[in-house]
C-alpha cells in the first residue's frame, strides 16, 4: 500500500509541476505580448512626432484688421482664437501638395482629413504680423512653399513655412 500511495503522491506532484510550468508559460507569453504592444504604440507615437517636410502652393493673400465686431478667427486646429481689436494680420493662404513622406495607410488618412478641413474652414493660412510684412509683400499667388509639419492622429501641426520661390522672404 505504501508503494501505491507514494506513486499517487508522485503523480500528483508531477501534475502540479506541469500545471505550474503551463501557467508560467502563459504568463510569460502574455507579458511578451503586452510589451510588444506597448513598443508598437511607442513606435507609432515617435513616428508621429517626427517633423516632416512637404511642399505647398500659395492660394491667396489677405490683410485683416480686427475690430470690435470682428475679433476672432479659426486656427489650423479648427479652434476659435480671440484677438484684441486693432490687431493686424497679413495672411498667406496655402494648400499642402501631399503627404508623401508618410507611409500608407496614414498618408491617405492625412490627405482625406486635409481635404475635409479645406471644405469646412478653407485653405490654411500663415498669419504674419507687422515685423514680417516684407515676407507677405514678396509672396505671390502660385509661389511654392516648404512646409514643415508633424501629425497626431489626422491633425497636422504646422511647425514652419518657407517661401521657395522667393527664399529671402
Amino acid at each position: 500500500m505504501s508503494r501505491r500511495t507514494n506513486s499517487l503522491a508522485s503523480a500528483g506532484s508531477a501534475r502540479w509541476l506541469l500545471i505550474g510550468i503551463g501557467v508560467l508559460a502563459i504568463v510569460g507569453f502574455s507579458v511578451y505580448l503586452l510589451l510588444r504592444a506597448a513598443d508598437n504604440s511607442l513606435s507609432r507615437l515617435n513616428e508621429a512626432k517626427k517633423v516632416r517636410t512637404t511642399t505647398a502652393v500659395v492660394k491667396a493673400k489677405e490683410y485683416i484688421r480686427f475690430d470690435e465686431q470682428n475679433h476672432s478667427y479659426v486656427n489650423n486646429f479648427g479652434e476659435a482664437v480671440q484677438v484684441s481689436p486693432g490687431t493686424e494680420q497679413w495672411r498667406v493662404y496655402y494648400q499642402i501638395d501631399n503627404f508623401d513622406q508618410v507611409h500608407e495607410p496614414k498618408r491617405s488618412e492625412l490627405q482625406h482629413s486635409e481635404d475635409a478641413r479645406i471644405k469646412q474652414f478653407g485653405f490654411r493660412f500663415y498669419p504674419l504680423s507687422t515685423p514680417d510684412k516684407a515676407a507677405y509683400d514678396k509672396a505671390q499667388v502660385g509661389d511654392r512653399l516648404e512646409v514643415r509639419y508633424r501629425y497626431m492622429g489626422d491633425e497636422k501641426e504646422i511647425i514652419s513655412i518657407r517661401n521657395l520661390t522667393h527664399p529671402d522672404s
